[in-house]
């Protein structure tokens, strides 16, 4: 028994006639099980229409009403907060229990029936023992084909609750890894920054990898796996770059509270900082193999990676639905993740103040963010020629810079207008429009370097436009 009669239960027991049987069902029940709190409910309706159930939920509520899926009779209220949300769908099947065997994995498959007192739970799969014992296991390889997307969501759920998949459920979606294909990226998108949220990403793209629905996703990645060990890496490029979120997930650990609730902060509606920056940890060497060469020495080279990669990037994560902020930031990680160690590598006491404060301007924000990336990125590469001082000299060099900017603040921000679009306008006698912005781009380019202080310098500047 459990206890399940909250004020919203109660209230929409209110909306159920006696031929209705309403029941709460999956994640809900398993996040209760594993105490954990839980933002998105799932209910099951019996003997109405979900989609009519859910529009009248959504005025009960004051709420907001979303059709998911009018053919399959899915609806969604997003409560008033925002935050929380209710997810309806028709029984599939001639009851519950046939509903709950056509779902995913054995952990979503419990479910409760919302009525006046404690519920017992409906678990016709056992889906409470693989609970207790942190397994992900697929009910029927049936059930896969009909949603492909829960090929995926294996490793989301098992990077979520730090969960086992299950060897013959690893088996099954290694034979129909493909299907990934047929899911709307939409649905992948929401999937990946889930699985990239948890604490437990590395492991779990191990496992995609291995089953071959990393590169599914992104084919992009496919290359990755000719590009071997060499002095600087000890491991090849694609098992490189899984350690490097792997690293993310240990060393911001020992970031500083302001650093580590920056990069878990809300980047936007329901999407967090970590999950973006992961997926820039995965890339950030996207553009090695089509930059590689072996010198005479046989040193490999990557002439300009990180440019490459950061062009590279743009086209994969519009693919895969990734919005306009979302594909500039993780842009701009991938464009500048050798800085911190290129601006300290002739060590701190050699970096100007002039040179700190360009740095800081140019990153703003991000900065923690890079710093993170950089000082993963260096752990994750032990070649022969990678020696302890070397590590140990860069890793220092990037917590002074990380205290640096944090004692930089505000002034890193404040970076004066030292002239307006208008002024430029009459200076070089153009009108409003693009070329207008173009120059003062490049003047803030020249501020954030420190080249320009002053009006005059400004103006000098502009005057050399007309030129």
């Amino acid at each position: 028994m459990i206890n399940i009669n909250d004020q919203t239960n109660k209230k929409l027991l209110e909306l159920c006639s006696s031929e209705v049987e309403l029941y709460i069902v999956g994640g809900y029940i398993r996040d209760i099980l594993l105490q954990k709190e839980c933002f998105d409910r799932d209910y099951v309706i019996k003997g109405q229409s979900a989609v009519e159930f859910a529009r009248h939920a959504a005025k009960l509520f004051d709420g907001y009403f979303v059709l998911l899926d009018e053919k399959h009779d899915i609806a969604r209220v997003v409560m008033p907060d925002k935050k929380n949300t209710l997810d309806f769908a028709g029984c599939v099947g001639q009851d519950i229990y046939t509903d709950l065997k056509n779902r995913d994995y054995t952990i979503n498959a419990v479910g409760c029936r919302v009525e006046s007192d404690n519920c017992s739970i409906i678990d016709p799969l056992n889906g409470r023992e693989d609970i207790k014992n942190g397994i992900i296991r697929l009910i029927s390889e049936k059930n896969l084909l009909n949603d492909p997307i829960r090929l995926l969501r294996a490793f989301r759920l098992a990077a979520q609750f730090n969960f086992k998949i299950e060897e013959n459920t690893l088996e099954s979606i290694k034979k129909h890894h493909k299907l990934i294909n047929n899911i709307a990226a939409e649905r992948i998108n929401t999937e990946l920054l889930k699985l990239f949220e948890s604490e437990n990403s590395a492991e779990n793209l191990i496992f995609m990898k291995e089953t071959g629905i990393l590169f599914e996703i992104i084919p992009e990645l496919i290359p990755q796996k000719d590009v071997p060990p060499n002095l600087h890496h000890h491991l090849c490029l694609i098992d490189h770059s899984i350690e490097v979120v792997r690293q993310v997930e240990t060393q911001i650990k020992s970031f500083p509270d302001w650093a580590i609730e920056h990069l878990y902060s809300f980047f936007s509606t329901n999407i967090k900082r970590i999950s973006l920056f992961k997926t820039a940890a995965l890339l950030h060497d996207l553009g090695k193999p089509s930059t590689w060469s072996i010198d005479e020495e046989g040193r490999h080279r990557f002439i300009k990676h990180e440019e490459v990669g950061a062009e590279q990037c743009l086209e994969l994560l519009k693919r895969i639905k990734f919005s306009k902020n979302a594909i500039n930031y993780i842009s701009l990680l991938i464009k500048n993740h050798l800085y911190p160690s290129q601006l300290i590598r002739e060590g701190m006491e050699n970096v100007s103040e002039k040179a700190l404060m360009r740095f800081f301007r140019k990153i703003s924000d991000n900065t923690p963010d890079l710093l993170l990336l950089a000082l993963s990125d260096r752990l994750s590469a032990r070649g022969p020629d990678i020696t302890e001082e070397l590590v140990e000299k860069n890793v220092s060099g990037i917590y002074t810079l990380l205290q640096k900017y944090k004692e930089a603040g505000e002034d890193i921000k404040n970076l004066p207008k030292l002239i307006s679009g208008k002024e430029v306008m009459e200076l070089l006698a153009i009108p409003r429009g693009k070329q207008v912005g173009n120059v003062l781009k490049a003047l803030k380019e020249e501020q954030i370097s420190g080249n320009i202080n002053t009006k005059e310098e400004a103006l000098d500047f502009v005057n050399r436009h007309r030129m």
